[in-house]
C-alpha cells in the first residue's frame, strides 16, 4: 500500500441517491420503533468490559439480535458480541465519533443487502424477535462509529499499481470496463397526509406513466408535466460501480423505460433507463479493483486494532 498528498474523492457519492429511499424508509421506522418500552424485567449486572455494564437483559437481546442476522446465538457469543460494540464505541468516543440516525441507516442498508432482504424488513425482524429499537441502533452505531474511525485512520492509504497489475493478471490481464448506464430518477410526490384513496390514485399515475414512458426524449417531458413530479439529474455509472441488486435492476429494464415504482418517505420512486452499453474504457473497473484491495486492506487492519483493544481490556465478571 502506499499513501497520496491528496485524498481521493468519493467515487459513489451521487449512485448513493437511488438508494436514498432505503434510508428514508429507515428513518420512519425508527420513529415508530423507537418509541415502543423496553419490558420491565429484573436487571443484574452481569459482566463489565473497561468499566462498561453487560446486563442479564442486554444478552437475552443480543442473541435475539444474532438470530436475526443469521450468526452463532449462544450466551457466550452475546457476551462477545457485546463486549466487541463497547470496544468500538469506547474508541470512537475518544475521537469524538457519534454516527447520527442517518449514518446508523447506512449501516443497516448495507447489513439487510448483504443478507438480501429490504432494510425495512430486517428492522421489522428486529422488532419481531424482541429487539428493542435501543439495542440494534447501539450495535449498528458500534460498527459504523469503528468503521469511520478505521477508515480516517488510514486516509490517504491506496492500492500501489503492482496491486491493481496482481489483480489483473487474476482476470487475465485485463479489467472488464462492465455496462456503462445512463439514468434519471423520477419521483411522484406523496404527501404524509395523504389518504389510502390518493395513494391508490398516485400509484395509478406511477404505472400509466410507465406504460407510457417509451423513451427518455418525450417521457422525461411528460413527467415533468405532471403534478408534484421530480425529475433528477442525469447520472452515468458503470456495473462495477453499483451493488448487484440495482445493476440487476437496470439490466431487467429495456432502455427507454422505467423501473418499477418503488415507494419512499418521498413518495414513489422509478428511474428511466435512458442509455446502457459497453464503458468506453477500464477506469471505472482498475477503480473498483483500487477499492476492492483498500478495503480488505481496512477490514485487516480494523480486525488487528480490535484484537488489541481486546487483548488490553479488563473484564470483570459480577
Amino acid at each position: 500500500m502506499k499513501t497520496k498528498n491528496d485524498a481521493r474523492g468519493n467515487r459513489g457519492a451521487r449512485v448513493a441517491c437511488l438508494r436514498r429511499g432505503f434510508c428514508v424508509v429507515i428513518a420512519a421506522i425508527f420513529s415508530c420503533v423507537a418509541t415502543v418500552p423496553r419490558p420491565a424485567f429484573a436487571q443484574a449486572i452481569i459482566a463489565s468490559i473497561n468499566g462498561d455494564p453487560i446486563t442479564n437483559i442486554d444478552i437475552d437481546e443480543r442473541m435475539k439480535m444474532l438470530r436475526v442476522l443469521h450468526k452463532p446465538a449462544t450466551r457466550e457469543a452475546a457476551i462477545e458480541s457485546l463486549f466487541t460494540d463497547r470496544l468500538e464505541t469506547q474508541e470512537a468516543n475518544k475521537f469524538g465519533i457519534n454516527p447520527r440516525d442517518s449514518d446508523i441507516s447506512q449501516q443497516i442498508v448495507k447489513t439487510a443487502q448483504a443478507m438480501k432482504m429490504a432494510p425495512e424488513a430486517l428492522v421489522g425482524a428486529f422488532e419481531h424477535a424482541g429487539v428493542t429499537a435501543d439495542h440494534f441502533k447501539a450495535h449498528f452505531s458500534a460498527d459504523m462509529g469503528f468503521a469511520v474511525l478505521v477508515q480516517a485512520l488510514n486516509k490517504g492509504v491506496e492500492a500501489s499499481e503492482e496491486q491493481v497489475r496482481a489483480e489483473l493478471a487474476k482476470q487475465g490481464g485485463k479489467a472488464a470496463a462492465g455496462t456503462e448506464y445512463t439514468v434519471r430518477e423520477i419521483i411522484l410526490a406523496i404527501p404524509r397526509s395523504a389518504t389510502a384513496e390518493a395513494l391508490t390514485e398516485r400509484a395509478h399515475e406511477a404505472e400509466q406513466l410507465r406504460e407510457r414512458f417509451t423513451g427518455c426524449d418525450s417521457g422525461l417531458p411528460m413527467a415533468r408535466a405532471m403534478n408534484d413530479v421530480t425529475v433528477r439529474d442525469p447520472l452515468i455509472k458503470t456495473s462495477v460501480e453499483m451493488g448487484d441488486g440495482l445493476r440487476q435492476l437496470l439490466d431487467k429494464t429495456p432502455t427507454g423505460h422505467l423501473t418499477a415504482p418503488q415507494r419512499s418517505i418521498e413518495g414513489l420512486e422509478m428511474i428511466a433507463v435512458c442509455s446502457k452499453g459497453t464503458a468506453k474504457d477500464d477506469s471505472a473497473a482498475r477503480a473498483a479493483i483500487s477499492q476492492k484491495i483498500l478495503a480488505a486492506h481496512i477490514e485487516a487492519d480494523s480486525e488487528r486494532r480490535l484484537k488489541e483493544l481486546r487483548a488490553r481490556a479488563v473484564v470483570v465478571n459480577h
